[in-house]
């Protein structure tokens, strides 16, 4: 058994997001990520992970390319492998992230698919 201080990794940045892994697997990683306003990520997705945003702090659109939605805290939204994604900061906020895949990488996309 493991114990994670969720609270006492939290870590901000005012030029990104920072990701803070608490523990990982081989098919597994389960981080903090903490968000100044504004911040966004780019577009992309993990062709082989699914990837799991839960709100602990703040507010922050999520988006698929398909729809935008504004997520408060106790909100979870869930990207499946391979689905295009964005995410950005309306306030400060903090990310509970849990990927599952054999490979988490990130693959950057230049706009949105067709």
């Amino acid at each position: 058994m493991e114990i994670i201080d969720l609270h006492g990794q939290k870590e901000f940045s005012s030029t990104h997001h920072i990701h803070k892994t608490l523990t990982s697997t081989p098919h597994s990683e389960i981080s903090v990520v903490g968000w100044e306003p504004g911040q966004k990520s780019p577009i992309h997705c993990h062709p082989t992970a699914d990837e799991i945003y839960h709100v602990l702090e703040g507010e922050g659109l999520f988006n698929d390319g398909k729809r935008e939605l504004t997520l408060k805290p106790g909100d979870t939204v869930l990207f499946a492998a391979g689905e295009v994604h964005t995410v950005a900061a309306l306030t400060r906020m903090v990310l509970y992230r849990v990927q599952a895949g054999p490979d988490r990488h990130a693959k950057a996309l230049p706009a949105w698919p067709a």
